[in-house]
């Protein structure tokens, strides 16, 4: 490439150019590139893995068929504390014992009381589909993901879940 160039001034009386191209190497650039668009694509589909699809209460304004829609079904609601849990069904009540914890402080797998009841709500009301989880602020996020967890098992797949 030829450029425009400052003439030298030295000794001598001869002028001469000083060229001012210079070779720029992109090859490290486009490999910074290329990588990181390598890790928004992988970071994107597991950002879509990890989506719990819940619904949260109270936002917008629900439409009139919606809401005839609820008034219709039959409203189940679970109510997660660290003291246990309750199942409200219509007017019926039903007390869920609380969560098992091991020594480490992880949940342990024993969630058959929710899932069975959960299943036998599913069985008296084949039509339910949804379902309102309740939670306290101290509840940890990980026994919320485990209820959720059991509520999709049992047929219940329109999950809401709602603060106390």
């Amino acid at each position: 490439m030829s450029g425009g160039a400052m003439p030298e001034q030295g000794g001598g009386g001869k002028k001469k150019k000083k060229a001012l191209d210079a070779n720029i190497n992109v090859v490290p650039a486009i490999d910074l590139l290329s990588c990181c668009i390598a890790f928004l694509l992988y970071t994107a589909v597991w950002n879509q893995i990890s989506r719990l699809q819940v619904q949260q209460l109270g936002l917008g304004a629900p439409e009139a068929t919606t809401v005839e829609q609820q008034q219709k079904a039959l409203a189940v609601t679970l109510a997660v504390g660290e003291r246990g849990m309750a199942l409200l069904v219509g007017d019926s009540s039903y007390d869920i014992p609380p969560l098992g914890r091991s020594a480490e402080g992880v949940v342990m797998q024993d969630l058959k009381a929710l899932n069975s009841r959960l299943k036998a709500v599913k069985g008296e009301f084949p039509d339910q589909g949804s379902i309102i989880v309740t939670a306290e602020d101290t509840v940890p996020y990980g026994d919320l993901v485990h209820v959720i967890d059991a509520c999709y098992a049992s047929g219940l797949l329109q999950v809401s879940v709602s603060g106390v």
